[in-house]
């Protein structure tokens, strides 16, 4: 247990917290990384029950990989629905942070989908607790030869 605002957070790990890497997975979603939680996913839904509010950080780091442009990446929800945002972006919106308030590279939904030959990121948190934890995290468009990305996922933090 952390503290945010000085209240006690609960913190949830999980097996895939470090930065990784994604390379060789062409088509939409080929690339699968499930995620383990340190408790199960009854006490995980216990907890944000009692939580006024639960956050998530999630990141894609991309090299001529796109992420929502065809489709390409996206997060599954605990119930196992392919979510269509990203952090930082309200529920449902199929954009990214940036997309919120018109800043991606290109114009486009997320800078990731601008699939220059230039690093781009797209982050934040994602908070909608009727859908945390990320259970699973699919990617493609990182087949070709400067095409690659990385992702991560941090813990899950509850409080209030």
């Amino acid at each position: 247990m952390s503290s945010k605002y000085g209240v006690g957070v609960t913190v949830i790990g999980h097996n895939s917290e470090s930065r990784t890497r994604v390379k060789g997975y062409e088509l939409a979603g080929l690339y699968k990384r499930k995620i383990k939680y340190d408790v199960s996913m009854e006490q995980i839904v216990a907890i944000m029950k009692q939580s006024k509010n639960c956050e998530q950080y999630i990141r894609y780091e991309c090299h001529a990989s796109m992420l929502f442009s065809d489709d390409h990446g996206w997060w599954v929800s605990r119930q196992g629905w392919k979510m269509n945002y990203w952090g930082g972006a309200a529920v449902n919106s199929g954009k990214c942070a940036c997309g919120m308030t018109n800043s991606c590279a290109g114009g486009g939904k997320c800078n990731c989908d601008k699939n220059d030959l230039r690093w781009r990121e797209d982050s934040g948190y994602l908070t909608d607790k009727n859908t945390l934890p990320v259970t699973e995290l699919r990617f493609g468009d990182t087949g070709d030869g400067n095409e690659f990305a990385w992702h991560t996922l941090g813990k899950l933090r509850c409080w209030g």
